[in-house]
């Protein structure tokens, strides 16, 4: 059941993979524990007007939100993100591109699956 929401500078397609990052995020977050990874439900959402920083910089933006059900411990919350931000960095080669994961609770009383 969790959800990968991946968001990107639109421009970022002539350059970067995205439908091999959002394999990559995928598997990533399978092998993560409490996952199944026919549970995971990923998708990836480019954006068309970013403005990162000053705005002086190409400003181009990976971000990726995990949204789960309540459960999980803080500690392994971190390490989702921590683990999916860094499968981005990996294999992205260009340090001016932002590249930030946050995970996102559901509201385990209105989520319908």
């Amino acid at each position: 059941m969790p959800h990968i929401i991946l968001e990107y500078s639109e421009s970022l397609a002539a350059t970067q993979d995205v439908p091999k990052l959002l394999t990559l995020l995928h598997k990533n977050l399978a092998s993560q524990e409490t996952v199944d990874i026919h549970g995971i439900k990923s998708r990836a959402v480019p954006v068309q007007y970013t403005i990162v920083g000053d705005g002086h910089e190409r400003d181009q933006m990976f971000h990726v939100t995990l949204k789960l059900l309540p459960g999980r411990s803080d500690e392994l919350r971190h390490k989702m993100a921590a683990d999916l931000r860094e499968t981005l960095k990996s294999h992205i080669h260009d340090d001016r591109i932002a590249v930030t994961a946050e995970v996102v609770e559901l509201d385990a009383a209105s989520y319908q699956k």
